[in-house]
This record gives C-alpha cells, sequence and structure tokens, in this order.
C-alpha cells in the first residue's frame, strides 16, 4: 500500500513540474534572442539540466523571460525553489523570494551555465560544486 501511495505522489509531482515548463517559444538558449530586455544580458531564459544526478532525477532550472524562476532538485524534493535572476556582466544570479535568504551564482557561458560557488548559498538536498554545469534542455 505505501509503494502505491508514494508512486501517486511520484506521478503527481512529475505532472506539477511538467505543467511549470515556461511558456512556449520563450527559448532554451543563452544567445539573447527575442530578449531586449535590461539588465538581463545576453541570457534568454529557459530550462536547465544540471549535468549530474539530482535528488531521484534531474535537478532543474527554468528561467522565466519576466525575470523569475524556479527549480527542483529531483524528484523525490518537496522543495521547489522560486525567486528572481538578472545578469550582469555575464553573472547569472538567482535571488530567493520563497522565504529564505539564500542565491545562487552563475557564469553564462555557451549552451549553458558554470556554478559558481564563491558568494552562493548550498542548494537544498543536493552538493553542487564550483564548477558543476547546468545544460540547456532542448526537449
Amino acid at each position: 500500500m505505501k509503494k502505491a501511495a508514494v508512486a501517486v505522489l511520484l506521478l503527481a509531482l512529475v505532472a506539477c513540474l511538467c505543467a511549470c515548463g515556461g511558456e512556449e517559444g520563450t527559448g532554451n538558449n543563452i544567445t539573447g534572442e527575442g530578449m531586449n530586455k535590461p539588465g538581463k544580458d545576453s541570457f534568454s531564459g529557459g530550462t536547465y539540466v544540471w549535468e549530474k544526478d539530482g535528488f531521484g532525477g534531474d535537478f532543474t532550472i527554468t528561467f522565466n523571460s519576466d525575470g523569475t524562476y524556479e527549480y527542483s532538485v529531483g524528484y523525490l524534493s518537496s522543495y521547489l525553489g522560486m525567486g528572481s535572476w538578472e545578469t550582469d556582466n555575464g553573472v547569472l544570479t538567482m535571488t530567493e523570494t520563497g522565504g529564505y535568504d539564500l542565491s545562487f551564482r552563475f557564469a553564462v557561458e555557451d549552451g549553458g551555465l558554470r556554478y559558481i560557488a564563491e558568494g552562493s548559498d548550498a542548494f537544498m538536498g543536493v552538493t553542487v560544486e564550483d564548477g558543476d554545469r547546468f545544460v540547456a534542455n532542448n526537449g
């Protein structure tokens, strides 16, 4: 019975995560195409996946064109991070707005993001190390 309940909860979480995939046509690249908002540099948003294993599944971050983001460190995590993002001189900074005073920094690179540990807080549930990559999810 417990296995069935866990399976139902996991399916519900996956369905919720799929529904949060962002708007069609927002792009999953960092070339800046169609993005002329001040303070966003050349980053156009999209969904990015950590190159390592998340907590029971992919660790994904979705950057919305309105300057907000949401992330999940994996399917087994109940925590969904959210907040605002901005870029400055090729560095993307995510700032939590969900009750925690957290921020995360990334170098914007061709096809992805590289985590900058210095000046970043730790993500809940996973250990992201300095230099770890998040790659664009074009699927």
